[in-house]
């Protein structure tokens, strides 16, 4: 009977888990994606880069898999990031003359290139000096391309919002549905994939040429900083404090981090 009683709580444990990411993520999705569109895209790319996914990844990995598979996952997730704005950079750099799918495609090579070397590499201050510079060089860049063309954002199309969702949702459950299959450093790696962010730039370049495209960069850089307090803080406080504590307090530390770096930022590129 307790054997029972053990069993059928852990299975509704499970439950309650499993149909926790169907309610988050998706909800998640649904308010960035709006933001951006009231906001424009120099919001919608910093909201974008905020640890949205990421968190939920972590959350539910650390109620899954126990918080030391998280702090092992760290390291990755850091690497990820630091691949992502590597990305980022080539692909603004490649779509001056390459066409747009062109450019999709060879980022994406990029991203696995960037990722599978800062893994090998296997060094935490590594990936966060790439992350550093990264930022250091996407946004001077990306302020310059505001004047680059002349097309208005256009509002994007109905489908991409539940596309979004659908897509953040699918991720989060790959990676924790084989999390054990894939161990800690892939299931990092995979964490910080920017679901929103990617969609968002690519749909704001095709939309509104290369200065919108540069707003969603620039912001989701930015955000990228908060990323990094984000893991870091993880990192350091997952076994003492819990999953669940951890995750929250790390993402406080990562809004704060945000929200500084766009205000200094603002006022140093503002005349």
């Amino acid at each position: 009977m307790a054997y029972y009683s053990a069993s059928k709580s852990i299975a509704c444990h499970l439950m309650s888990i499993f149909f926790l990411k169907f309610l988050a993520t998706p909800t998640l999705m649904l308010a960035i994606s709006l933001a951006a569109r009231r906001w424009g895209s120099h919001v919608g790319g910093i909201l974008s880069g905020l640890p949205v996914t990421s968190a939920l990844v972590m959350l539910f990995l650390g109620l899954e898999q126990g918080s030391s598979f998280v702090l092992q996952a760290v390291p990755g997730a850091i690497a990820g990031v630091a691949a992502i704005q590597a990305t980022y950079l080539f692909y603004i750099s490649a779509t001056r003359r390459l066409k747009i799918w062109v450019g999709c495609l060879s980022a994406l090579a990029c991203y696995g290139l960037a990722a599978f070397l800062l893994n090998q590499a296997a060094s935490l201050a590594v990936s966060l000096a790439v992350i550093l510079c990264m930022v250091i060089a996407i946004v001077p860049r990306t302020s310059r391309m505001a004047g680059e063309g002349e097309a208005g954002y256009v509002p994007t199309p109905r489908w991409i919002i539940p596309m979004r969702m659908i897509t953040a949702t699918l991720l989060l459950l790959m990676i924790t549905l084989s999390a054990e299959w894939l161990g800690p450093t892939i299931s990092g790696l995979m964490a910080p994939i920017p679901v929103i962010a990617w969609p968002l730039a690519v749909f704001a370049h095709l939309q509104g040429g290369r200065r919108e495209l540069g707003a969603v960069v620039r912001g989701n850089a930015i955000g990228a900083l908060g990323v990094a307090g984000f893991y870091l803080t993880l990192k350091y406080s997952v076994l003492q404090l819990g999953i669940s504590l951890s995750v929250t307090i790390a993402s406080l530390i990562a809004v704060l981090i945000t929200l500084l770096a766009a205000h200094l930022l603002r006022a140093r590129h503002t005349p």
